[in-house]
């Protein structure tokens, strides 16, 4: 449990008051303590964690975001922060939203001191830049703290309209990463204060899925991020959409402020009292129009973080496939990660049935996402075309699984491999994985094309990451294993490879005081632990197809020679400019 000057050193630099939603994790007791006329409380989960949600900044509508030093006396940080405003249909629409939302939930390890200097993991929750939160299914760090000895932290941001699109009339539209920023201000108070309560400073590493690991994408090109954290972990990046330029956002602006009620309001003050619901469904409205109005919006997220401004000056897209020195972060490790089937989410909402084959209507499906130029190509290529036949192909479902592949390819796996080759081949440590099994996650559970066999859709890596799938049977608990062997290995070590190594090597240059307590007999601090003995193989570090490892076994697909980027352009390559 920590003790009452961790947590009033951590709660200066970090905490405030919050009021939240209960949470849905099992109790067991709580984690409190009291002295100095403070009383903060915990909660003490299952796992053997204590778990703290607190608030990292404060911001008004469309404002900058500044870190939270409120008054902390007699709060309680035990319950799960309300969400970010976001759509009612998204499957955090349960917690309480609000726009006062810029929180962080963090898991320790109960037998954590102040010296344990254990490493941190800080998580970016996925989301298309519009859904998500610290609360979403399978965020409990609980587990991946106490098995893996580490700092657990999982951030909210501002999302959508709110935090990517403010209004002309706001001080800060020409540089509208509001959500982007909001991530950094918590790094800048993790550095702060996490060494308050048993991290260590020097050894954050962060990680998302999904636009979570878009937003590392865009960190690697801010110059504010550098120093705030030392590898990165990125699963399911879309990377074949580059971050906005300027004029695609203001095109996105003005078709968003052109709406009613926005378009009745002549100036910011107007603006800031519309109500989030009134904003979330005019939100709604541009992204179902917008796509269709404006080239070079991808339909999954058209709302992303923008470049050519003093937070993000060029776009770390274009960067990462071509010169990846350009970077402010360009030298840090990489473990990056996609899952076998992507696109079978998105597959699955377009065609809930299986499709006949018909050439007509596979280059219409194409040409709807990824343009006519591009559909042309792909659909008369010997890689992603369809059969010439009739009916529903070999095994049912042809039609589907060929989009699929194409979409999950150009996509994903390929332009992160691209990128993992650039990285490497510029002297970058980088690691490269395919999940091939997973655990399905709520957004799949009505999906027939993402439960059928085999195939591990967008997003089925979130529970074995955090080893909180609701259904552990013999398959998922050796992957939820190996995955945590991993991960933690790299987080602790910068290489995902296990090690037999039992703590890190002792810094001859500690402090007398940090020597006193390693020897003091009765509380000593925590080191540590890297899986030992694990089953795991060894991870090669990335430098050709060969080396990715396949997560959970199988086989890995191969991404065709000289067809994307090249033949068939990456998103970033069509419209980055």
């Amino acid at each position: 449990m920590i003790t009452l000057p961790l947590l009033l050193l951590f709660s200066f630099f970090f905490l405030s008051s919050p009021t939240y939603s209960k949470s849905p994790i099992e109790i067991t007791q709580h984690c409190s303590f009291t002295g100095l006329g403070i009383v903060a409380k915990g909660l003490s989960t299952s796992d053997g964690a204590c778990r703290y949600t607190v608030r990292y900044g404060r911001a008004e509508r469309w404002g900058e975001s500044e870190l939270a030093m409120g008054d902390i006396k007699n709060q309680s940080f035990s319950d799960l922060p309300p969400s970010c405003p976001q759509s009612p249909g998204s499957y955090v629409s349960g917690n309480e939203q609000s726009e006062d939302c810029l929180f962080a939930t963090v898991y320790i390890p109960q037998s954590a001191t102040l010296l344990s200097k254990l490493p941190v993991f800080v998580w970016l929750h996925g989301g298309s830049y519009i859904a998500g939160s610290a609360s979403a299914p399978g965020l409990d760090g609980s587990d991946l703290a106490v098995k893996g000895n580490i700092i657990v932290v999982v951030l909210q941001y501002r999302l959508g309209v709110l935090g990517f699109l403010p209004p002309s009339s706001a001080s800060l539209s020409s540089d509208p990463n509001l959500g982007l920023r909001d991530v950094i201000l918590a790094l800048k108070g993790i550095q702060r204060g996490i060494n308050f309560v048993g991290g260590d400073e020097d050894k954050v590493t962060i990680g998302g899925q999904s636009s979570g690991a878009g937003l590392i994408r865009a960190l690697l090109g801010v110059p504010d991020a550098k120093g705030l954290f030392r590898g990165a972990i990125i699963q399911s990046d879309p990377m074949s959409y580059g971050n906005s330029p300027t004029s695609i956002t203001t095109k996105l602006q003005n078709a968003f402020y052109s709406q009613e009620p926005m378009n009745k309001c002549t100036d910011l003050k107007c603006l800031q009292g519309i109500p989030s619901a009134s904003i979330i469904t005019a939100q709604n409205v541009l992204l179902s129009t917008a796509p269709l109005m404006i080239e070079g919006l991808p339909i999954s997220m058209p709302i992303r973080p923008t470049f050519g401004n003093p937070t993000l000056p060029s776009d770390p897209t274009v960067s990462l496939f071509t010169s990846p020195s350009d970077l402010p972060l360009w030298d840090i490790p990489l473990l990056i990660t996609t899952v076998a089937n992507e696109a079978g989410t998105a597959v699955s909402e377009l065609f809930p049935a299986p499709v006949a084959l018909s050439q007509d209507s596979y280059y219409a499906t194409l040409a709807a996402t990824i343009g006519s130029e591009r559909a042309e190509i792909l659909s008369s290529s010997e890689e992603y075309g369809l059969p010439n036949a009739t009916g529903y192909g070999e095994g049912g479902d042809v039609f589907k699984e060929t989009y699929e592949r194409a979409a999950t390819e150009g996509t994903w796996t390929c332009p992160n491999r691209d990128v993992a080759k650039r990285w490497s081949r510029n002297g970058g440590k980088v690691w490269v994985g395919q999940w091939n099994k997973g655990v399905t996650y709520p957004s799949n559970k009505d999906h027939g094309y993402c439960k059928s066999k085999g195939k591990v859709c967008h997003e089925d890596d979130i529970y074995p990451t955090f080893g909180t799938s609701p259904d552990t049977p013999d398959g998922v608990t050796s992957l939820e294993e190996d995955v945590l062997s991993y991960w933690t290995s790299f987080i602790t070590t910068l290489n995902p490879s296990p090690s037999t190594t039992k703590r890190d090597n002792i810094d001859c240059r500690r402090s007398f005081r940090e020597w006193f307590f390693w020897l003091w007999p009765f509380k000593r601090a925590t080191i540590p632990q890297v899986s030992s003995g694990s089953s795991s193989e060894n991870w090669p570090p990335y430098t050709s197809e060969d080396d990715v490892l396949a997560i959970g076994g199988g086989d890995i697909s191969s991404c065709p020679e000289g067809f994307w980027g090249d033949k068939a352009k990456y998103d970033w390559q069509l419209y980055g400019q």
